[in-house]
């Protein structure tokens, strides 16, 4: 077994834009947020101008308890990038407030992992202003 950990500064980062900035803006303080819409209550997958589902403009930034449970994971032994250390494993985490968050799993060894497990998010500096959201067991 292997003791996963934040991939250290350096790893290619995003580059925030308009409708995204607020997402990153709030990470590198510590919080994760998400949109929902006014209108119809959907959570758009990724930052947004509009719905997905009714094509409303009403997208409010909400902040998140950063809780959830462990749906999918996969343990990536070559890195798709030559500056991210292995062994990392990306999950899709159930997010409490009924939204998904597709990240990486740090503070356990990778034989620990286990579907439906608790989570909780914890923020790691990535380089470049970039704050990244990543999961680790909770308590």
């Amino acid at each position: 077994m292997t003791a996963l950990g934040p991939q250290p500064p350096g790893i290619p980062v995003p580059s925030p834009s308009p409708v995204s900035a607020p997402y990153w803006d709030a990470a590198r303080e510590g919080r994760l947020v998400y949109q929902k819409c006014a209108g119809c209550g959907h959570v758009p997958p990724r930052p947004s101008r509009r719905c997905w589902r009714c094509g409303g403009g009403e997208l409010k930034w909400l902040d998140s308890a950063g809780t959830g449970t462990l749906h999918s994971w996969t343990v990536v032994w070559r890195p798709q990038h030559p500056s991210f250390v292995t062994p990392y494993a990306p999950v899709v985490m159930a997010v409490d407030e009924g939204w998904w968050l597709v990240t990486a799993l740090v503070g356990c060894d990778d034989g620990d992992i286990r579907e439906g497990m608790a989570l909780e998010v914890q923020f790691h500096p990535a380089g470049g202003g970039i704050w990244l959201p990543y999961v680790a067991p909770r308590a």
